[in-house]
C-alpha cells in the first residue's frame, strides 16, 4: 500500500472536511438536525444508558447532516451534547462514559436501517469500480471521478467508504484507463509517429515554446503572429497524426483536453521519465489541442487586422470627402 503522502489527492481539503469532518453545528443547524421525530427519539431511547442515548441522538443528527457516521469524544461535541441534554433529557446528571465499539456499530446499523441506507462493505467495490470506470471514460480528472462516485453512493443510499478507500479506487481506475488507452495507442502508432512525438522532447526549450498558454502571443502584432504561424507549422505534422489516431482510442473530448493540459503541466524532464505510452498520449492530445488553438489565434488576428484596415480605410475616405467638400466651396468675397 502506498504511503499517505504518495496517494492521489482526489478531494481538496475543504471537500474532505465537508464529507468526512465531524459536523460543526451552529444554533440554527442544531435546531434543524438535532430535532428528532418520534421514530428517531424511540430509537435513541432504546439504547442502554444515558450516555448511549445521548450519543445516539448526536449520531442521528450528524447522519442527517452528512449521511455518514463518526467516532467522537465528548469534549469534541460539548455544545451539541449540552443541547441534547437540555432538550431531551432535562439536564439529567450526565456521566461522560466512553461508548464501546459494540455500541457504536450497533447504533450505526440501526440508524442506517431507519433511513433506508446500507452500510459500506467490500461487496460494493465491484459496483463502485464499474461506475468509476464509466466515469473515467468521460472525464479522468480525479476530483470529478470522486465526486461522481459520491453522487452514485448517495443515489443508491450506500454509506460512503473512508477517504483512503476512495483514493485507492480512483487511483486504480485512472491507472487502468491510462493503460487501456496506452495499449490502444501502442497498437495504432507506427515508428514514424513515435519519432515525431519524441522530437518534442529532444531539447528542453522545444516543448515550452509550444505548451503553455502563458507563451501565447501577447498581441496581434505581425511579429507575434509570425511566431504563432511558425509554431503552427511545427505542429502540423503531429496534428495530422493525432487526427488519424485519436478516434481509435475512444478518448472523450473532455479527456482529450485533460491529457493535453498534463503535457503543459509536466516539465520536459517529467515527460521523459513517465511511461512512454503515457507521455505519447499526453503529447498527442497536446498536439491536437495546441494546433487548433494556434489556428484560432491566427484567424482572430486576421479578423482583427481586417477590421482595423476597414476602420482606417473608412477614416481615410471620410477625411478625403471632407477635404473635397472644402475645396469645392466658393471663395468668400472680401468686403472693402
Amino acid at each position: 500500500m502506498k504511503a499517505k503522502s504518495e496517494r492521489l489527492t482526489v478531494l481538496s481539503d475543504a471537500e474532505q472536511e465537508a464529507l468526512y469532518g465531524l459536523p460543526d453545528f451552529d444554533d440554527a443547524q442544531r435546531l434543524e438536525f438535532l430535532a428528532l421525530t418520534d421514530t428517531e427519539c424511540a430509537l435513541a431511547s432504546s439504547r442502554p444508558g444515558l450516555h448511549a442515548q445521548v450519543y445516539c441522538v448526536l449520531q442521528i443528527g450528524y447522519f442527517k447532516a452528512k449521511q455518514s457516521f463518526f467516532r467522537f469524544d465528548w469534549d469534541e461535541v460539548d455544545d451539541d451534547g449540552a443541547f441534547v441534554l437540555n432538550h431531551y433529557f432535562h439536564d439529567e446528571a450526565f456521566d461522560r462514559k466512553p461508548i464501546t465499539k459494540h455500541e457504536h456499530y450497533a447504533q450505526r446499523g440501526q440508524i442506517a436501517e431507519l433511513f433506508g441506507y446500507r452500510l459500506w462493505t467490500a461487496d460494493f467495490l465491484a459496483q463502485l469500480g464499474q461506475q468509476a470506470t464509466l466515469t473515467a471514460r468521460r472525464d479522468a480528472t480525479p476530483g470529478f471521478v470522486a465526486a461522481e462516485l459520491i453522487v452514485w453512493l448517495n443515489e443508491h443510499k450506500v454509506i460512503r467508504p473512508g477517504y483512503t478507500t476512495l483514493q485507492e479506487l480512483v487511483s486504480e481506475t485512472l491507472s487502468a484507463e491510462r493503460r487501456r488507452v496506452g495499449g490502444l495507442l501502442a497498437e495504432a502508432m507506427n515508428d514514424a509517429a513515435r519519432a515525431a512525438l519524441a522530437q518534442l522532447l529532444v531539447r528542453d526549450d522545444t516543448l515550452s515554446q509550444l505548451a503553455a498558454l502563458k507563451q501565447d502571443a501577447k498581441d496581434f502584432g505581425w511579429r507575434q503572429m509570425i511566431r504563432e504561424r511558425e509554431k503552427r507549422a511545427l505542429l502540423e505534422p503531429l496534428h495530422r497524426i493525432a487526427k488519424g489516431l485519436l478516434p481509435k482510442l475512444g478518448v472523450s473530448q473532455q479527456n482529450l483536453l485533460y491529457y493535453a493540459s498534463l503535457a503543459s503541466f509536466y516539465t520536459v524532464h517529467d515527460l521523459r521519465t513517465l511511461k512512454a505510452d503515457q507521455t505519447r498520449l499526453y503529447l498527442l492530445c497536446y498536439a491536437w489541442q495546441r494546433y487548433r488553438q494556434l489556428s484560432d489565434n491566427l484567424v482572430d488576428a486576421m479578423a482583427y487586422h481586417m477590421k482595423k484596415l476597414e476602420e482606417e480605410s473608412s477614416a481615410g475616405a471620410q477625411k478625403l470627402f471632407v477635404a473635397e467638400q472644402v475645396r469645392r466651396q466658393p471663395d468668400t468675397p472680401q468686403v472693402g
